[in-house]
């Protein structure tokens, strides 16, 4: 299920990489180099640069270069992730930020959405979104835009 979610992400316009947790700073500095604005809502991973408890309102949210968020579930068949806004103050992160990196335990990925439906609490938490893949539009001009609605790169690190 690993290689079709990554295939599947691929075909939305994404990227996944199977690493351990430990390489994450790693990855991001050599996706991305030193010089990026970096929000992470996970207390383990020490590449941001921004304390998220510095930010008092969205708009504090707009020169954010990278957030990274972690994902409860995965699903292959389509290369989405299901993320929620457990532990994120401002919700707009996941359409504000121009680079989302989202962690995916391997585990945590199911065949299609027929299971990730069976998995979906609706009452855990007040916001949750399935992202496969960057924002995409083509109804301006019927031109393919990227990043319009959302971000303009999207990752999965597999942990």
């Amino acid at each position: 299920m690993i290689e079709e979610f990554k295939k599947s992400l691929e075909r939305a316009g994404g990227r996944a990489f199977e690493i351990d947790r430990d390489e994450v700073i790693l990855k991001i500095k050599e996706l991305f180099g030193d010089d990026k604005k970096i929000v992470s809502y996970i207390k383990e991973c020490k590449a941001k640069n921004i304390d998220e408890k510095t930010l008092k309102s969205p708009h504090d949210l707009k020169d954010i270069d990278i957030a990274i968020v972690q994902s409860s579930f995965g699903v292959s068949e389509n290369g989405a992730i299901w993320c929620e806004d457990k532990d994120i103050e401002f919700r707009a992160i996941f359409f504000i930020t121009k680079i989302l990196i989202v962690i995916l335990k391997k585990e945590n990925i199911v065949k299609n959405m027929h299971k990730a439906y069976e998995k979906l609490n609706l009452s855990s938490s007040n916001f949750g979104i399935f992202i496969s893949g960057p924002s995409k539009t083509a109804d301006i001009e019927q031109s393919l835009v990227i990043g319009a609605h959302g971000a303009i790169e999207h990752i999965v690190f597999l942990v």
